[in-house]
């Protein structure tokens, strides 16, 4: 399991000044590709020494970062892995590498800082996520310690 998640996505934050999924990834020069696809939301597949996260163009923006985000996790952590993690139906299925995914992507698009601390703790799951634009299953791996 990765350890130190929340202190690796802080350091990604501050040594590339963006909280974007999207210009992190092509920052550590990870290729993006949307392509419209009917299940798939999205993979992540090394080629050549070349990495490549492709996202299904039919998701609204703030999915197709959700899964950026996602695929960026495996990007960084997994990349020696000979697997291909091709995302069908959820986002959320079980397994060591998905769950550290999960806890990547959260850490990443959840910025509890954005909002009072006292307001944050009283808020519900479901408006977390509608107040971040994300899954409310996201908010429920950012809120477990």
């Amino acid at each position: 399991m990765i350890k130190n998640i929340r202190i690796r996505v802080k350091h990604l934050i501050q040594k590339y000044d963006t909280r974007n999924p999207e210009k992190l990834a092509r920052e550590m020069g990870i290729v993006i590709l949307k392509r419209p696809f009917e299940k798939t939301m999205g993979f992540f597949k090394k080629a050549l020494g070349k990495k490549f996260i492709v996202v299904n163009s039919n998701l609204t923006y703030s999915m197709q970062q959700v899964v950026i985000a996602h695929e960026l996790a495996h990007a960084l952590f997994h990349s020696s892995n000979s697997k291909i993690f091709l995302h069908e139906y959820t986002l959320f299925p079980r397994g060591r590498y998905e769950i550290e995914a999960n806890r990547f992507a959260a850490e990443l698009l959840i910025d509890e800082n954005e909002i009072d601390k006292h307001i944050f703790k009283n808020m519900t799951v479901e408006q977390i996520a509608l107040y971040f634009d994300v899954p409310k299953e996201l908010v429920e791996y950012k809120t477990k310690k």
